[in-house]
């Protein structure tokens, strides 16, 4: 087959998309489809815009004498001989700028793809405040601390400071857990059973942090390993242990 250049090469895909190929020349798109199966993703993005080309054309009129050819062929009286054919639409937009318009169509895909991509920056910019507010919490929790407990127990220690916005900061330090399995922290207050405060894991530097409510003070904070994603109470021995002071 002939090289064909990446311009001759659109231009073909662009008629075959408008169904204005000779049988030759549909032969060799398919053998060029055949060859280069990328191209496909184009023809059919083509081909999904030339679906829509009809539909931007100004809707035309009924022929003025329609009427009145009707009328004489019922009556059969002489029709003079038909009009030439008006130019198929699809010569039309290759004959006006076809290519234009095409152009035209994929940018406003572009332009689609451009909103999508926007909402989904918006999303984690909101994220991203969500997490600062997070940060800013821990910050206050670790500057003025209105009550400290201290945990400990065999293989790990955790630190858990109370903000005076009623916030509970706990840090861990503990074995990376397996997998469908997390840490969770609970507050036992007095003889009442234990409640959940949270679950949470280990990070890749060893520790695992949990933002949560204020326990009361004198509560005991004890984190147990759980299946995911968490038990209503503890299921396995306490790991760490601490009052709130």
């Amino acid at each position: 087959m002939q090289q064909l250049s990446s311009e001759d090469i659109s231009d073909l895909l662009v008629a075959y998309a408008l169904d204005a190929l000779e049988p030759e020349d549909i032969e060799r798109v398919h053998a060029l489809l055949q060859e280069r199966p990328a191209l496909r993703a184009e023809l059919a993005e083509l081909q999904a815009v030339v679906e829509q080309l009809p539909y931007g054309l100004p809707e035309s009129p009924p022929p003025a004498d329609l009427r009145q050819r009707a009328l004489d062929r019922a009556l059969g009286r002489t029709i003079p001989p038909p009009r030439p054919r008006p130019t198929p639409w699809w010569q039309w937009i290759l004959r006006s700028g076809g290519l234009v318009a095409i152009l035209a169509m994929l940018l406003l895909i572009v332009f689609v793809q451009l909103l999508n991509t926007q909402a989904q920056l918006s999303l984690a910019q909101a994220e991203l405040a969500a997490a600062r507010s997070e940060v800013q919490q821990v910050a206050e929790a670790l500057a003025r601390p209105v009550a400290v407990a201290e945990l400990a127990g065999d293989g790990g220690r955790g630190t858990a400071l109370v903000s005076p916005e009623g916030r509970l900061l706990l840090v861990a330090a503990l074995p990376e857990l397996a997998p469908g399995r997390v840490y969770q922290l609970w507050v036992i207050a007095g003889d009442a059973a234990p409640q959940s405060a949270g679950i949470f894991q280990i990070g890749e530097d060893g520790y695992g942090t949990l933002v949560t409510g204020a326990p009361p003070t004198g509560a005991t904070l004890a984190i147990t390993n759980e299946p995911a994603p968490g038990s209503p109470g503890p299921t396995t021995p306490i790991l760490l242990v601490g009052e709130v002071s």
